[in-house]
């Protein structure tokens, strides 16, 4: 993993996993999971765009436009191609960027520590909630993240959207409309 990324994504992924094998923890969830997902999360982070575009082929203009967007599907390819096979941990790795489908708990706590590591020095409110809550610290990671790119002017990815009207609290929401192409820095 070393190789795949810069000395500080490397740094930021190490931080990602022990937080997300804390989270799993306290949530009674299993921590090994969370941790390799935690540490595979940014495998194809620093991919070049060519590459991220042919690992995983663009499924909106958002994909298109900002091929970091990609890194998560990205990274799934690799590890599957390499012969990592366990879906748990893939689908964490592939949901990372977007936001958890369904009720993959793992990929919940990785998402949650992405967002949430001390390194970035945002959301502690956020990581200090999934120690307690796991489900109310989810739907304050993605509400935040939706809010975020909206109050930026920067279009919110359709998987992101699906995961916030996944939320119960928004469910009942028809749409939430995307304003313009979006930024690099709101793949991160």
């Amino acid at each position: 993993m070393r190789l795949m990324v810069r000395p500080r994504r490397y740094e930021h992924v190490v931080r990602v996993a022990e937080l997300a094998a804390q989270i799993a923890a306290a949530n009674g969830l299993d921590m090994g999971r969370a941790y390799a997902a935690g540490i595979l999360h940014d495998i194809a982070r620093d991919l070049p765009d060519a590459e991220l575009l042919r690992l995983a082929p663009p499924e909106c203009e958002i994909d298109g436009l900002h091929p970091l967007a990609l890194h998560g599907r990205a990274g799934r390819t690799l590890l599957e191609r390499w012969g990592y096979a366990d879906p748990v941990v893939l689908e964490a790795v592939e949901d990372h960027t977007t936001g958890p489908r369904g009720s993959n708990r793992v990929a919940q706590c990785v998402y949650i520590a992405d967002v949430s590591e001390p390194g970035r020095g945002v959301n502690a409110d956020i990581r200090d909630l999934a120690l307690q809550n796991l489900n109310a610290a989810l739907e304050k990671a993605i509400i935040s993240k939706v809010t975020y790119l909206q109050g930026k002017g920067i279009t919110v990815h359709p998987r992101t959207l699906r995961s916030y009207h996944a939320l119960p609290c928004c469910a009942h929401l028809v749409t939430v409309s995307p304003l313009q192409p979006a930024s690099i820095s709101a793949f991160q």
